[in-house]
């Protein structure tokens, strides 16, 4: 099982973004931050390929899930790269992993609640 689980997009890269920031704002999900990395590459004089970081979740479900182990506080919220590279990527943690890693029982229904929706949201895009 990968710990980053890593799909190319059919799409554009502004696209791909797009359709996950819809996706996400359609299932009623909170996107708390988009980090634009080439951006921020431009402010130092440097270049870089298109890549955004989208930090995205549910305080809903993320808190049972740092309530059993606050250590899985660092990988919270959820995230999405978007990157191109020839092609564009999308890459994400894989939430089974997670509940491995950080020993999650009591609320794992929800680490996978978000898997199917991370899921349903990048295979719409491969």
């Amino acid at each position: 099982m990968d710990e980053l689980i890593k799909i190319k997009s059919k799409y554009g890269f502004d696209e791909t973004v797009n359709k996950i920031l819809d996706s996400l704002k359609s299932k009623n999900i909170n996107v708390f931050a988009t980090i634009d990395h080439e951006k921020n590459a431009e402010t130092v004089n440097m270049e870089m390929n298109p890549e955004k970081l989208i930090l995205f979740g549910s305080p809903a479900a993320g808190t049972p899930l740092m309530n059993e182990n606050p250590d899985i506080g660092i990988e919270l919220p959820s995230k999405f790269l978007v990157y191109k590279k020839n092609d564009v990527y999308i890459v994400y943690r894989n939430p089974e992993i997670l509940i491995k890693d950080y020993n999650i029982n009591k609320s794992a229904n929800n680490m996978m609640k978000l898997k199917t929706i991370i899921e349903s949201i990048v295979n719409n895009l491969s």
